[in-house]
């Protein structure tokens, strides 16, 4: 037996024991998730809290955003247009510095055993909320901050410098400087709207640290109950403004282990599971009994070329050295099948991105001879760090290094692969004592600027996120230009010929876009999954359940 084959047996004999073990102590059990009115979704981890404001993990996102709040706008998933969500519309100001935002006047907060609306939403709420994350001296602004979740992870105190109230209704964002990515930003998972009503029940109770744990929105499930137990219960809206959701119980089981995630999924003790284990995912795609969704996300691995010293000062360098690195070979021994080749910073699912930008091809004897051309000195040594522990957009740095090391020596290049500590990775990236820095980027909204800005712009240092040191003149102007651009035609144009450029110095060199994946059955439709804010039940239907076990 091959040694693949043997691989793939020990997985299946695992998976196998595991499942008649969960079969076992199920017992006669009749799992919630045979209720078409139920649906459990089973997660690899508990949420930080119930506020995305502070919490900004994926957990904490899928627990939290589209199930329990809404934001001003949304981002629609076809056109990725902005469209309204608690506001009806908004309007711009000539010099762009003030958006005004209209609300609706039907939008009912959660009625629960711990909290009971008198009122609707209105600006006061909107107020509140924005507020909390803006001004230091908000009541609310450091309740839980002695807790590892907490975290405002948002540009607002450098885009916004106020938010006023019109009237019930009405509210104005008072800008410091025109910026095109407000509406971006007020589409981001952070943006949620909370009630001010309940937050002066809590300070009054002296009890403000509820509001992350005990939750009170306005989305289309309502908390219940958080179990000690990694049980989350949910149930559906009393009194929804928007459409109801179609399930009415909604559980988030928490279930660590990825064998017994799938196990419970094939029992039908879930409906949905979420990251399967790697060397699971070729074994569930052929599985017919259930589907497997992968969505690109907007982690991207990448190499970051030192631009300011010898020998990556140099573009023709820079091409040669990324042309001699067998980018298949990464994906395959360090992402498996958790990620997708790309040539771009931009993932494909981005309205920005620029399907004309050619593919990065391995030619190592070409890149040989660029080097030669170019009077390429091959008796130094490159540097290469990356972080000791993997990372979001990277499982494996020192095997990444340990690949582009050897493709680089496979045509005379030597170099060292020097891994670092947090600390003293901030040391080296300040210092530029570096060549070359495995790094990634972790965009927050889906506006381009969030990415290309920490990566390109002159500002920006390396500890903020250009760890090449670059700095061009015609590339920040379209970088700033843009930021000042309201038309969505005119920043569609612009970002092409940003990346176009970017190609062309091949200042970074994309590896790998990261995948999410989920896994549910085949009873179940209308699942929505974004990338950069979570999972959204509010749709999703439920026919009735197969049961496997009767069909095996």
């Amino acid at each position: 037996m091959s040694a693949d084959k043997l691989t793939d047996y020990h997985l299946l004999m695992r998976f196998i024991l595991t499942y008649i073990s969960l079969i076992f102590l199920s017992g006669c059990y009749q799992s919630e998730s045979t209720l078409t009115n139920s649906l459990i979704y089973c997660a690899d981890k508990a949420p930080s809290s119930f506020n995305p404001q502070i919490s900004h993990d994926i957990a904490t996102l899928d627990a939290t955003t589209h199930q329990l709040y809404n934001r001003l706008v949304k981002i629609d998933p076809i056109s990725q247009r902005f469209v309204a969500d608690i506001a009806t519309h908004w309007k711009v100001n000539e010099n762009k510095t003030r958006y005004t935002f209209f609300l609706r006047e039907d939008v009912n907060f959660h009625d629960t055993s711990f909290f009971s609306p008198t009122r609707k939403l209105n600006a006061d709420d909107v107020i509140f909320s924005f507020k909390r994350m803006l001004s230091t001296q908000h009541p609310y602004h450091s309740v839980n901050s002695d807790s590892d979740n907490y975290l405002y992870n948002h540009p607002f105190s450098n885009l916004v410098s106020d938010v006023v109230k019109i009237d019930d209704h009405t509210i104005r964002f008072l800008l410091n400087k025109p910026d095109a990515t407000l509406l971006a930003n007020l589409a981001a998972h952070y943006s949620v709207i909370h009630s001010q009503q309940y937050a002066t029940q809590l300070l009054q109770a002296g009890h403000p640290e509820q509001i992350d744990f005990k939750p009170i929105g306005t989305g289309p499930y309502q908390f219940k109950a958080n179990s000690s137990k990694n049980i989350i219960r949910y149930q559906s809206h009393k009194s929804p403004w928007q459409l109801p959701a179609n399930i009415e119980n909604l559980i988030f089981d928490i279930t660590k282990n990825s064998t017994k995630r799938y196990a419970k999924l094939l029992s039908g003790e879930c409906d949905i599971i979420t990251n399967p284990a790697s060397s699971q995912v070729k074994h569930i795609s052929k599985n017919s009994e259930v589907s497997l969704s992968s969505q690109p996300t907007g982690n991207i691995a990448l190499v970051a070329f030192n631009t300011k010293k010898s020998p990556f000062d140099s573009a023709i360098n820079r091409h040669a050295l990324s042309n001699s690195i067998h980018l298949d070979t990464i994906l395959e021994a360090v992402f498996f099948d958790t990620a997708l080749a790309t040539n771009t910073l931009l993932a494909e699912h981005s309205w920005a991105y620029n399907p004309r930008i050619t593919k990065i091809s391995y030619s190592p004897a070409h890149s040989l001879q660029e080097l030669t051309d170019n009077k390429f000195n091959f008796s130094q040594s490159l540097r290469i760090i990356a972080p000791v522990k993997s990372s979001i957009f990277n499982p494996n740095f020192y095997k990444t290094a340990e690949l582009i090391q050897s493709n680089w020596l496979d045509i005379g290049v030597r170099s060292e692969i020097v891994l670092l500590r947090p600390s003293e990775l901030d040391i080296a990236l300040q210092s530029g004592n570096y060549d070359v820095y495995l790094t990634g980027s972790s965009p927050y909204i889906k506006d381009p600027d969030n990415l290309f800005r920490p990566l390109l712009s002159c500002n920006a240092s390396a500890l903020e996120g250009n760890s090449s040191y670059w700095c061009d003149t015609k590339m920040q102007s379209i970088l700033d230009d843009t930021l000042l651009e309201i038309s969505f035609i005119q920043r569609v144009k612009n970002y092409y010929q940003l990346q176009a450029l970017l190609q062309a110095q091949r200042v970074y060199l994309p590896i790998a876009h990261l995948l999410r994946f989920d896994v549910f059955n085949d009873n179940i439709t209308g699942i929505k999954i974004d990338p950069l804010t979570g999972i959204n039940f509010h749709f999703t239907k439920k026919n009735e359940p197969i049961d496997m076990r009767e069909e095996q």
